[in-house]
């Protein structure tokens, strides 16, 4: 991999972008002021995939003012995913944190992941997130005090992150690892499944080793700011086979993964589907690719499938059920945190 303009920092920031100006600058203004007290053990990089708005005029005038700031430009639109995969490539740092040009760190957060960073030198920090449908700085919702970010074996990380593996901004990656560990299998390994990223977690989990869990919501995230994708084909199906071809198919790892993402993140989406037509998203028909590829799974069968497929007024009571479920997983999650204090295993 080629060097970094900064020598070995401890953490670079990664902002792939395009033709988000505004709110790329939002971001980048809030790095700066988060980033004075760094020094050098945080490089910033901007990958703009050949953007047409006004991304070219934002980093220019950002980096008169913050000459730290690495940005690199693609001759042409090579795909979210190359952008991505790309920008890893380029990387000399210990950790890296992709992080959405339309998300942002709270206030003070960056300090404390530091901090963890240096003292615990974990494979992968999964942060969790505030959804707001606008943002408007870094000091909206939820204050942050002490990060309460508990060391974790795999299987327990995995249970916790399920599917949230997918969302870029929440998760800090040791590069060193990942390169010791990739054994030959390219990063782009998921290109075009909308889940290019899971090529660079999944040899994370499989082999195992520490990971943090940090349960106070750092990161802002826009709520309801993607899509262009089939939302249950990607989540449901190729979630799963993503999961499969990386961790195996009958592994205890793959099964916690999958299981957890039909208990914590499919019904929630599939009822919401149900309940208005969201046109962000691609028409699609998942059902008999989620049927290949859960069926192996109790889940599927006794709640998946019939919110799914049955008529609203016969699935209702399995949604209705999933809630009380959903909230009673929550609690215990919280009341776990108290009982384990702001760092323990």
């Amino acid at each position: 991999m080629n060097a970094s303009p900064h020598p070995d920092p401890l953490l670079t920031i990664v902002i792939p972008t395009y033709n988000r100006a505004e709110k790329l600058e939002l971001l980048l203004e809030t790095l700066k002021v988060e980033l004075q007290e760094s020094g050098d053990e945080v490089t910033v990089m901007v990958s703009d995939n050949a953007s047409t708005d006004g991304t070219a005029e934002v980093t220019r005038s950002m980096q008169a003012r913050w000459p730290e700031l690495v940005v690199r430009r693609q001759a042409t639109n090579v795909g979210a995913d190359e952008n991505f995969c790309s920008c890893v490539e380029l990387l000399s740092s210990r950790h890296f944190w992709i992080i959405g040009d339309d998300d942002l760190p709270k206030r003070g957060v960056i300090p404390k992941i530091l901090t963890l960073l240096r003292e615990r030198d974990p494979w992968l920090l999964y942060m969790q997130s505030e959804w707001l449908p606008l943002l408007t700085g870094p000091d909206q919702g939820e204050p942050v005090g002490d990060l309460r970010g508990r060391e974790l074996d795999v299987a327990a990380f995995a249970r916790q992150v399920h599917v949230w593996f997918t969302f870029l901004s929440g998760t800090v990656v040791n590069r060193l690892q990942l390169l010791r560990l990739l054994e030959g299998q390219p990063i782009r390994r998921f290109s075009g499944t909308n889940l290019v990223q899971l090529g660079w977690l999944f040899p994370l989990l499989r082999k195992g080793g520490r990971f943090i869990y940090v349960s106070d919501r750092c990161v802002l995230a826009t709520r309801d700011n993607s899509g262009g994708y089939q939302l249950l084909t990607v989540f449901g199906a190729t979630f799963a086979r993503v999961v499969k071809e990386s961790l195996g198919t009958r592994n205890r790892l793959s099964r916690i993964l999958i299981r957890g993402a039909m208990l914590r993140y499919l019904p929630g989406r599939i009822w919401a589907e149900r309940q208005s037509k969201d046109d962000r998203y691609l028409a699609e028909n998942a059902w008999p690719a989620m049927r290949r590829e859960l069926s192996t799974f109790l889940t599927f069968w006794l709640l998946v499938l019939p919110m799914g497929r049955l008529p609203r007024r016969l699935a209702e009571p399995f949604y209705q059920s999933w809630r009380v479920f959903h909230r009673l997983d929550r609690d215990l999650d919280r009341l776990r945190d108290r009982q384990r204090g702001f760092l323990g295993r």
